[in-house]
């Protein structure tokens, strides 16, 4: 399930900030209904926890100005409490005026003067409706399993029949998010919006993206972070030589994928305490049960940290490939290698090493199996 734009944002790992003298050529002021002379904080997401870098006092019309700081271009929000804030996108020359009702900002903020801003809520509007339609086609799934108390099987031929329009939603609002961003890939707010696409399938926007906004803003440290986020991304792409990986085994013997070659390899990045990767593993083992002696090969890479529970979860589940970790969890040399980020994840290899897709599981997998090795 895609998150809205404005949850992406509040979660984002963004530039921290030192506090910068507003000069006149910034300007943020308001009014908000229902005010009762509250203090309201201007806020810069920074790092995991907000950055306080101004605060006013609502007059007796529930008017307010922020006077003492002027911001770079960034992610900022005026919060009343922790869970009622406006998220904005501002730049240092902005002349913003923002409207609501105090007791539900977020449901109710109206801004003008700032593009970016405006862009910001386009986005975060379309992601809400869209997961509102996700979310009513989920509970419609829920019910069902619930009424009918289904196994497995059925539950299966169910899910598929609800796959379909699931993938239409998501699809459909994937191909207008694209259409926006592409048409702004100029725009700071654009930053965020991507981040509901699968890189891999879109790679060319990101680079779009990364172009724009490297241009616009070159000593920007987000866009810096999404400019080698971009270079990562095209270091491990279809049809580019796989990065080579050489780790311990459980046994303590070091494997190198590129001592693989000549096979079609499967790299698969899990972990124990990855429930989705132990809920995949099944169709993994099947795969390789199917296909290992047609000249195919898994090169399973943990994410792990306790080597005990890995070694365990190697021998409950089944795995007889070779496995190697450098049980480092996320620290790990191969999440920046293979630009990671989630499990479970696959690499699939051809027989020189060069990447032929990426992310195949279940039945995916097994097709892309029989194509390439007949």
């Amino acid at each position: 399930m895609y998150k809205s734009i404005a949850i992406i944002a509040a979660l984002a790992v963004l530039t921290s900030c030192g506090r910068q003298k507003n000069n006149g050529n910034f300007e943020l002021k308001g009014t908000f209904q229902n005010s009762k002379g509250e203090v309201i904080y201007l806020e810069k997401l920074a790092g995991q926890q907000p950055f306080l870098v101004d605060s006013a006092t609502l007059n007796e019309k529930g008017e307010f100005e922020f006077l003492d700081y002027a911001p770079k271009i960034g992610f900022y929000r005026i919060r009343v409490t922790p869970q009622n804030f406006a998220m904005l996108v501002l730049d240092s020359t902005d002349k913003v005026k923002v409207t609501g009702n105090i007791a539900d900002l977020g449901n109710t903020y109206k801004v003008e003067g700032s593009p970016e801003t405006k862009l910001f809520l386009e986005y975060n509007d379309y992601s809400k409706r869209r997961d509102l339609r996700l979310d009513s086609l989920n509970k419609a799934f829920q019910m069902i399993m619930e009424v009918n108390k289904m196994d497995s099987k059925r539950m299966d031929s169910v899910s598929r029949i609800f796959e379909g329009p699931y993938n239409a939603i998501v699809n459909a609002s994937n191909d207008v998010m694209i259409e926006k961003i592409k048409n702004n890939a100029t725009m700071y707010s654009s930053l965020m919006a991507i981040q509901a696409l699968d890189p891999d399938k879109y790679a060319d926007l990101y680079k779009s993206l990364d172009a724009g906004l490297s241009g616009k803003y070159p000593n920007d440290k987000n866009v810096k972070m999404f400019h080698d986020m971009v270079k990562a991304m095209a270091a491990v792409a279809i049809g580019s030589e796989a990065p080579d990986i050489n780790l311990q085994s459980p046994d303590g013997m070091n494997i190198a994928l590129s001592s693989l070659k000549g096979k079609v390899v499967l790299i698969d990045f899990w972990a124990s305490w990855c429930g989705p990767c132990r809920k995949e593993m099944p169709n993994v083992v099947k795969a390789y049960a199917k296909f290992k002696d047609k000249g195919f090969e898994i090169f399973g890479v943990s994410l792990d940290q306790d080597k005990a529970k890995w070694v365990e979860a190697i021998q409950k589940d089944g795995i007889t490939w070779p496995q190697v970790s450098d049980l480092k969890q996320w620290g790990s040399s191969v999440v920046q290698l293979y630009n990671i980020q989630g499990i479970p994840y696959t690499v699939l290899l051809d027989k020189e090493g060069k990447i032929l897709a990426k992310n195949l599981r279940g039945e995916d997998l097994e097709k892309k199996l029989v194509e390439v090795l007949n």
